[in-house]
């Protein structure tokens, strides 16, 4: 059934003629492609070890290990192996028509009914392929046009949804083949060799060309990953697709199949070849393309094109890609085939990394570049969420955005070989490194969360245009509060924190209690402060709003903490007072107020025209709309309170709600002034009279003045 094995097969000699049995098995592990492989392995390690003795047999190592050493070893293996595999694929291929005019008649059948096979295999897979294809492609134009009006998630999950949809074509493609082969065409529940090669072929290369599509997507624009033209896509689809095709069916296909009939020598050879025309369309490609995809890359919104290191970088984004397909193309010459397999895997892990970590990172910084947009009804119920939301999200998302970028890193590291870094990460340290490292971001995330929800509910509360009205004394213990629950959610985290990295609190509270201990001997002043800010408040002294008297000020009260309180006096000053100073507190703003008023008239005048001057001028103001609502009672009449130098003061009392008294008497003393001058009752300044001596009955004699001109 073999041909060119009988024909390479030489005479047997007297030992092999002996013991057909161990022929028999020679055969058996030749044919087969693994133990055909172990043999030769251990055949070229059993003459690596013999050269190797011979060579210290004749001459000692003169050359060391090297660098220089290696290198030679290296490209002198490389070029024995090229020149090698050149000769033995040109034997192959000048002997080719001898081997199969050896085909016998019933041989010569067998070979054409299995191409045959093949090919009507190959004609269903595709057959059913492209009817699938043709049949979902107006699905897949009108995810496109749903994409296009989406937002991101709704786009992500349509991406997702056209690629199951490629994916269940192929997958749909390969099963009808097989079932073709396993009842159709051959014998019924059994597939030939070369048929299996085909479908796992097919499979492999359709699933990469699914991979291509996904990205690009040159059918539907709105559904693309990346940003590029229809055109460049279609294009650089088609030669993607091309190469997949070429390497995929020449390695997987073409070069098992060779060295299946014909021999391990020309399935090598024909897999250089297929490497080498794949590295021609690649390479052909880059150079063709290099200005276009230099273009793409410069236009890009976030790069500019004036930047020194951009245009760089673009001007030569072929460099690397031109050495790492020769350095492709020598792993296919050097080594078999699946050495070719487990590199494009690697490098096909390690570009998808860097492609979904540069998105997913180009999405952070985008993200943070905008911010955080709260609904405007939200904003209007927690004015400062989105602010302190904004405070922090964009540092998390930098965060986020480095460790993926590390983590592409690692992936990459880990896919080309160079450290395992998968295998650290599983180790008892890695374990518990990435577990520590988890649990204490989860941790500060849950005590971020926890003190926004806690401040945004005390914003909410303090809000006045939704809910109940705060009182001042909600108002300043719902301060209070969030000022003591933000430093007692700080200090839980960080100690919490440290717990999980793995360093024993006990020792810190400990050290932290020596030292607060420590501080309360060394301020003692703080100490006494936050001692009476704490009683203040539980008396309920003072709240944010009032207006007070403390240490000789009196101002509104505008902040309120646990150690001062601070003042906003009538010139506008800003006053801070700690409460270690503070012996006494005034407050004007508790439950009502008084205005009283002293008012001075003549002593010519009469008390009771004056009172009832006082009371009408009350009345009047009580009868504005703007005033009345603020005055709680009549006015009340204490009567003459001093007999002054220049005047009868004369008493009032007008009790007011809190924090309208000074307005109040203000009101007061121009309704006042009015009625009094109107009803000529005068409101004296500061004078002298002048008396000359009186008699018994009261009567001064006058003292006439001349007012004549004076004399020249």
């Amino acid at each position: 059934m073999i041909p060119a094995l009988a024909q390479q097969t030489g005479k047997p000699g007297a030992q092999t003629q002996s013991d057909p049995a161990k022929l028999q098995g020679l055969i058996d592990v030749l044919r087969d492609d693994r133990e055909r492989e172990v043999f030769l392995d251990e055949l070229e390690k059993i003459s690596r070890g013999r050269d190797g003795q011979n060579v210290e047999e004749v001459a000692p190592d003169v050359t060391g290990n090297s660098l220089g050493a290696r290198a030679a070893d290296v490209t002198r293996r490389f070029a024995e192996h090229a020149v090698k595999t050149a000769a033995v694929f040109a034997t192959q291929l000048a002997s080719a028509p001898s081997t199969f005019s050896n085909l016998s008649g019933g041989e010569g059948e067998v070979l054409l009914r299995a191409l045959r096979d093949l090919a009507l295999v190959i004609v269903v897979t595709y057959g059913v392929f492209v009817i699938l294809r043709l049949c979902t492609g107006r699905i897949d134009r009108s995810f496109g046009r749903r994409a296009a009006i989406a937002g991101i998630v709704e786009k992500s999950l349509l991406i997702a949804a056209s690629a199951a949809l490629d994916i269940a074509i192929v997958v749909a493609a390969w099963g009808a083949g097989y079932l073709a082969a396993l009842t159709v065409f051959g014998e019924i529940g059994r597939m030939d060799f070369q048929q299996t090669l085909y479908l796992n072929a097919f499979m492999t290369v359709q699933l990469a060309k699914v991979a291509v599509r996904t990205v690009l997507s040159p059918s539907a624009g709105e559904l693309r990953l990346v940003r590029v033209s229809d055109r460049a896509a279609r294009r650089t689809s088609r030669i993607l697709a091309c190469i997949i095709s070429v390497l995929g069916y020449g390695q997987l296909l073409l070069q098992p199949l060779l060295s299946q009939t014909v021999s391990a020598a020309s399935g090598q050879a024909t897999s250089a070849l297929v490497a080498f025309l794949a590295l021609i369309i690649a390479v052909s490609t880059t150079i063709a393309n290099r200005r276009s995809v230099m273009q793409w890359l410069l236009s890009t919104p976030d790069h500019s094109a004036r930047h020194r290191q951009v245009r760089f970088m673009a001007a030569r984004w072929h460099w690397p890609v031109l050495a790492y397909l020769t350095f492709l193309f020598f792993v296919v010459l050097i080594g078999p085939a699946e050495r070719l397999f487990l590199v494009l895997s690697a490098s096909a892990q390690a570009f998808v990394a860097i492609l979904f970590g540069l998105a997913i990172a180009d999405w952070l910084a985008r993200a943070v570049t905008k911010g955080v947009r709260l609904p405007e009804n939200v904003n209007e119920r927690l004015p400062l969420l989105e602010r302190r939301v904004n405070g922090l999200v964009p540092r998390f998302l930098t965060l986020l955005r480095l460790m993926i970028l590390a983590a592409v890193l690692a992936m990459v590291v880990s896919a080309i070989g160079l450290f395992d870094v998968v295998g650290a990460l599983q180790s008892r340290i890695g374990l518990a490194f990435t577990g520590a490292v988890a649990s204490v971001l989860a941790i500060l995330l849950f005590a971020y969360a926890a003190w926004l929800a806690l401040t945004s509910w005390v914003d909410y509360r303090l809000n006045p245009a939704f809910g109940s009205i705060a009182t001042s004394r909600e108002t300043t213990l719902l301060t209070l509060l969030r000022n003591a629950a933000t430093i007692a959610i700080v200090v839980v985290a960080l100690m919490f924190s440290l717990s999980q990295l793995g360093l024993d609190i006990a020792p810190l509270l400990a050290s932290a209690g020596v030292l607060g201990l420590a501080i309360g001997f060394g301020a003692q002043k703080l100490v006494q402060d936050v001692i009476n800010g704490v009683f203040i408040q539980l008396e309920n002294a003072i709240n944010v709003g009032d207006v007070i008297a403390v240490g000789g000020t009196t101002g509104t009260v505008e902040r309120l903490t646990i150690r001062s309180v601070s003042l906003r006096d009538v010139h506008g000053a800003y006053h801070i007072i700690s409460f270690s100073s503070v012996d006494m507190v005034t407050n004007h703003m508790r439950d009502f107020s008084f205005h009283v008023g002293d008012i001075g008239i003549a002593y010519r005048e009469d008390v009771e025209d004056a009172r009832a001057a006082l009371f009408d001028a009350f009345e009047e103001m009580r009868a504005d709309p703007d005033l009345s609502e603020f005055i709680l009672g009549d006015m009340e009449w204490f009567g003459v309170q001093q007999l002054a130098d220049s005047a009868v003061i004369l008493r009032v009392r007008v009790k007011t709600t809190p924090g309208k008294q000074w307005a109040i008497g203000r009101a007061l003393n121009g309704a006042v002034k009015r009625i009094f001058d109107a009803r000529g009752i005068e409101l004296p300044f500061p004078h002298q009279t002048i008396y000359f001596g009186a008699d018994k009955n009261g009567e001064a004699p006058p003292a006439f003045l001349d007012m004549a001109a004076p004399r020249p």
